[in-house]
């Protein structure tokens, strides 16, 4: 990170009692955690438009934004540098029904380095209430734990 705060669009989209997740990696760590899909919010951008630009990006799908379910502060380290984001996290759905079929997937979005990969998967909430499976932002537990 840069030192400066980045605001995050974040989507919730639900499956019965799971939520569709990317998986992340920190060497420095050894860890293997699961985020929410989304993305940064650009200069001049709403979150809700970057929402459904970052999930068009990431899975080549339209997303339905629905309403603001949480916003989340989030101070942490990733490969041993320090970052900080405001998500704003969104109640959304997918317009792709055949997406809320596959369990997990490798989605493949296109950069200017080339093509990036995210597995992605539907996760029982379960797991991250349990301590199984790692979910960040960590307040986002208690986020789903209200609802």
């Amino acid at each position: 990170m840069d030192g400066r705060i980045r605001t995050q669009a974040l989507a919730l989209i639900r499956r019965h009692d799971r939520i569709l997740v990317e998986r992340g990696r920190d060497e420095v760590k050894d860890e293997t955690f699961w985020r929410l899909l989304g993305g940064t919010v650009e200069f001049s951008e709403k979150s809700p438009d970057a929402l459904r630009r970052e999930l068009l990006e990431e899975l080549g799908a339209d997303a339905q934004v629905g309403p603001l379910v949480a916003t989340i502060e989030s101070i942490f380290t990733h490969e041993g540098k320090p970052g900080h984001e405001i998500c704003r996290v969104y109640d959304c759905s997918l317009r792709d029904e055949q997406l809320y079929t596959l369990d997990e997937w490798d989605a493949e979005e296109l950069t200017p380095d080339g093509p990036l990969i995210h597995k992605v998967a539907w996760r029982s909430v379960e797991t991250f209430r349990s301590g199984s499976e790692i979910l960040y932002p960590e307040e986002l537990l208690d986020v789903l734990r209200g609802q």
